[in-house]
């Protein structure tokens, strides 16, 4: 009996540390196992989890498109899960100043697949792709079809959305739940086909909730070849481990309240400047990114911000020569520290040029960070230097670097020469654009308000959608009944600003037209607005102040804001400041419904955000009835 009870509770132990063992993702992939079938098997597709090995990652030359092909599996996960207790081993830690550091190059050195999420040292639920903190990146060349299976082993649904490229051919996978898709339901595979039409630095997020800031983001890099690379010139290294995605971090499931900043998921466990202790102590592991000395690097930088929290990003002892925002090449310009905003993305050459040392990569935190000075730091690790030493610099948040400026928050543009705003750079071209004058100027405010709750708005309107109805796939089907915009609310004997408005937000814009859109902010904070399906020309920023700013349009049409005519940086994604204004253009040369949205994640998912209808039902892609925003189960 005793023996038997021995067995038994050996049975009972072995099959605890082997569950133990199996990682959330390879438990995902036991019941959704990637497909062998047909057409999968002609696709080009990487072994490997995080896609290291893609054969689409490769060197861009003429005239060779891949079909390239990903298998996502969105799973809920933790961090500091047991698989980073390796980490923890003497062998990897060493001390600093009676402070405890994990060796990045140590735990680097791992074969097999490394499913620790080891993020500031805390234990939290995350939900992931493929087990990866950041998800893995896609990386592709000009020219490529993407391919990716979606699978949602959650409880809730999602989508994805590949932030950046333009879908002019396949409109319904932009990946926005009832405005160009159904969204993915649980247990459901939904399967993204499309052609690459925006060569530069992308990402791709979930569009649903605050999912993109518990993990469900990552790189998406469009490459071109050498010989159509305006930059090319500029930089010896274009390597994938020089692409960083920074997001503000929060363990609270509103998405509201940042506890830190992660580089790349991973950094230190800073503790609330009120004192209260921080939840684990865990030894600190910081993102390491290595250089050769004399080597020129092209890094790639992407903000998942889903809080209202700019950050500002500087290399110590190091300038940045900023050659590209959200994919779109701009006049070369020397910088020392650059502010990007929820969304935005930079590529910028670093120059190795400094001694054989390691040097801070500073991330600061503003707005909702700044009140716990948020802060964060990784390493620019020249090789030949100590791996396991710090720079020697001390860390803290007031630090500010001296030189120019980029994106700035908090100030007003003005004269000041190291006080760059994005409409002061120039976007380089291989034929320089034409000036036109608009075919409309559209006037349109983010507000938010307070009555019973807060409320975020564009145009004084909380966006809300009509219940289980898809814009896109459903727009033959009568549903401008569901519909509203200021016009039509104000025709109805409807005042917005002194009544609570909700409805789906649909402002109508002709196709084939250039069109200006004047987007004002009313609060006292900047706001990040993003444009599906369209890159525009940010000709304009200014502020007004809090007493003119409601009345822009009265004073654009009496003495018109300053707008630059020529050589207008491109964007996709840009702020608009507190009390202040920015004016874009664009021409409409993408029919469909598309969603103009403050990036904050809160402001956008509580009703920041509103439809650009672009032309006539008749002009737009039909879908095919194969893939029109319908899943299938994968039971």
């Amino acid at each position: 009996m005793k023996l038997l009870l021995i067995i038994v509770w050996a049975i009972f132990e072995y099959g605890t540390l082997c569950e133990a063992y199996i990682s959330k993702y390879e438990q995902m992939l036991q019941l959704f196992p990637k497909p062998t079938y047909a057409e999968s098997r002609v696709l080009r597709s990487g072994r490997n989890t995080n896609f290291s090995d893609h054969p689409c990652k490769r060197t861009c030359r003429a005239d060779q498109p891949m079909t390239c092909y990903y298998y996502f599996v969105v799973h809920y996960d933790e961090t500091f899960n047991p698989s980073c207790e390796r980490y923890l081993d003497k062998r990897f830690r060493f001390k600093v100043g009676g402070r405890e550091y994990i060796d990045t190059f140590a735990v680097r050195n791992f074969e097999g697949f490394d499913d620790c999420k080891y993020a500031d040292g805390v234990k939290t639920e995350v939900m992931v792709v493929n087990g990866q903190l950041p998800g893995p990146a896609v990386e592709v060349c000009e020219g490529d079809t993407i391919v990716v299976d979606v699978i949602n082993s959650m409880h809730d649904i999602t989508t994805i959305h590949w932030h950046g490229l333009h879908q002019r051919q396949t409109p319904h996978m932009d990946g926005v739940p009832f405005i160009t898709q159904y969204p993915i339901e649980p247990a459901q595979a939904f399967r993204y086909r499309f052609d690459v039409d925006h060569i530069g630095t992308h990402w791709w997020h979930s569009h649903v909730g605050h999912q993109r800031g518990f993990g469900l983001a990552g790189a998406l890099v469009v490459r071109q070849q050498k010989a159509n690379d305006v930059h090319a010139s500029l930089y010896d290294f274009d390597a994938s481990e020089h692409t960083i995605l920074i997001q503000d971090w929060m363990y609270d499931p509103d998405g509201s309240k940042p506890q830190g900043i992660l580089v790349d998921g991973l950094g230190r466990n800073l503790p609330p400047v009120n004192g209260t202790k921080t939840k684990h102590t865990a030894p600190t592991l910081y993102s390491t990114y290595s250089v050769v000395r004399g080597g020129r690097y092209r890094f790639r930088v992407i903000f998942n911000g889903i809080a209202n929290c700019p950050i500002s990003l500087s290399f110590d002892s190091h300038e940045l020569v900023v050659i590209a925002s959200d994919g779109n090449d701009i006049e070369p310009v020397k910088v020392r520290k650059i502010t990007l905003h929820g969304g935005e993305r930079y590529d910028f050459v670093l120059h190795a040029n400094q001694g054989v040392e390691n040097y801070w990569i500073r991330v600061k935190g503003h707005n909702f960070c700044k009140p716990n000075k948020l802060h964060q730091e990784a390493i620019l690790h020249y090789q030949g230097a100590s791996r396991r030493a710090l720079p020697k610099a001390p860390v803290f948040y007031e630090y500010e670097p001296s030189g120019r400026e980029l994106n700035t928050v908090d100030k007003p543009p003005n004269n000041d020469d190291n006080l760059i705003t994005i409409v002061d750079l120039k976007a380089l071209e291989k034929r320089a654009a034409t000036t036109t004058i608009p075919h409309r100027t559209y006037y349109t405010s983010m507000t938010v308000r307070t009555k019973n709750e807060f409320l975020f708005q564009i145009d004084d309107i909380t966006f809300t959608m009509p219940p289980r109805v898809s814009l896109l796939q459903t727009r033959n089907l009568g549903i401008g009944q569901f519909l509203c915009n200021k016009t039509q609310q104000a025709a109805m004997g409807l005042n917005c600003r002194g009544r609570e408005c909700k409805c789906a937000n649909v402002i109508e814009v002709p196709a084939f037209k250039d069109v200006e859109f004047v987007v004002s902010s009313t609060t006292a904070t900047a706001h990040p607005i993003h444009l599906h399906g369209y890159t525009f020309r940010v000709v304009g920023i200014g502020v007004l102040g809090e007493d003119r700013i409601r009345n822009i349009e009265e004073i654009d049409r009496r003495t018109p804001l300053p707008r630059r005519e020529r050589g207008a940086p491109l964007k996709d994604t840009v702020q608009v400041p507190a009390f202040g204004y920015t004016i874009l253009r664009f021409y409409t040369d993408s029919p469909g419904y598309w969603i103009l949205h403050c990036h904050i994640s809160v402001h956008s998912e509580i009703g920041m955000a509103a439809v650009l209808r672009v032309g006539a039902h008749r002009e737009m892609k039909t879908c095919p009835v194969s893939n029109c925003g319908l899943c299938n189960s994968v039971f």
